[in-house]
């Protein structure tokens, strides 16, 4: 479950995040999300990997878990939607953990006239 979970802030619902004129916050060449309850970001670190974490850009101060993925494979993943293979940080180490997905949820929109 989400609270036995040792990284349990790197998880949850993340929203695309926005600048003051509500244009998509980017970071090293993609969209940044963040999760509102719990101050955490999800975004490209410059080396390809897409991590979610407290410090925004970061791939080491702050990072909670992140994307492990071959290095041909690293930059082509424009969304954390593609991202396969997850690591989580444990006792100052990264280990591999299969049971972190991506779910995407979109939003319906609606216009009244």
């Amino acid at each position: 479950t989400e609270k036995d979970f040792e990284c349990s802030d790197g998880l949850g619902v993340f929203s695309m995040s926005l600048d003051d004129l509500f244009q998509p916050v980017i970071v090293y060449g993609a969209c940044v999300f963040q999760n509102k309850e719990t101050k955490t970001y999800l975004y490209r670190s410059k080396y390809g990997n897409w991590v979610s974490g407290k410090s925004l850009g970061k791939i080491k101060k702050g990072a909670l878990i992140r994307s492990h993925e071959d290095e041909a494979d690293k930059f082509t993943r424009c969304c954390p939607c593609m991202v396969e293979r997850f690591q989580v940080l444990s006792k100052g180490k990264w280990k591999e953990d299969d049971s972190v997905t991506i779910q995407i949820r979109r939003n319906k929109l609606s216009i009244v006239i």
